[in-house]
């Protein structure tokens, strides 16, 4: 039985919109098993109900302003005005600052995207978050919610590669990664020819990155999406066959 007094810790947060100060829940690093790694970078954990994603989001009880550490640490004042007509004026208030259950953590997802959208956060945020949605309703096997979120995931990635904004939201996001995690996103919703156009891309890098993992990755997945795409062109030929 795991010790929620141990793996839940209090964070105190300034929220970047009314700089209210408030305390979140995080999870301390390195207090929970590794079930396995997706091939889209989702790491599952054997306590699922404690998976570091779900207090990702922060947000305030005061104003209603869901924000990561992600984005930008200051708004602009046509932004705050966004924020205060958009979100806080129709703000009853709520403190998610506690343990939170996947429902909550996707509601919390759902706010800050909206957050996001009105303060003109960057595509790799954005792209972030709904990949992270994606990834919580993996979590609740509601397949039809995760393939929706990951297409606007995808959508947002392309469009930071290509205003190359894409090490703001994720410095560990170098440019193979993300070609790579590209072809991976649209492979997982059918979208072959995509899928094996980036995964292509990031092989390219092949000798010219230190990340011999992900190539290792994007050349394995690469295969998978010529292999799946050969299928279904089989299965529609029997079908009309």
């Amino acid at each position: 039985m795991i010790d929620l007094q141990n793996v839940l810790y209090d964070k105190s947060v300034n929220c970047r919109h009314c700089e209210t100060p408030f305390t979140t829940k995080r999870v301390r690093g390195g207090s929970l098993a590794v079930q396995h790694r997706d091939t889209d970078f989702c790491t599952q954990f054997k306590e699922k109900s404690l998976n570091p994603i779900l207090y990702s989001v922060h947000v305030c009880p005061q104003c209603g302003f869901a924000f990561t550490d992600q984005f930008n640490a200051k708004l602009t004042p046509s932004q705050a005005k966004n924020v205060q007509k958009n979100i806080t004026a129709k703000w009853t208030s709520k403190n998610f600052g506690s343990f939170r259950r996947e429902e909550e953590a996707i509601a919390c997802f759902k706010l800050a995207i909206y957050a996001a959208a009105l303060t003109d956060q960057p595509h790799s945020v954005k792209a972030g978050l709904y990949l992270r949605l994606a990834w919580l309703y993996r979590f609740a096997e509601n397949t039809t919610e995760e393939l929706r979120f990951i297409g606007m995931a995808v959508d947002e990635y392309e469009l930071s590669y290509i205003h190359s904004d894409y090490m703001i939201g994720d410095k560990e996001m170098s440019e193979v990664r993300l070609l790579y995690l590209i072809g991976e996103l649209h492979r997982r919703l059918g979208e072959f020819d995509n899928a094996i156009r980036y995964f292509g891309k990031a092989l390219e890098f092949r000798d010219r990155t230190m990340e011999s993992g992900i190539i290792r990755m994007a050349q394995d997945q690469w295969q998978l999406a010529r292999e799946e795409y050969k299928n279904r062109k089989q299965t529609q030929g029997q079908e009309t066959g």
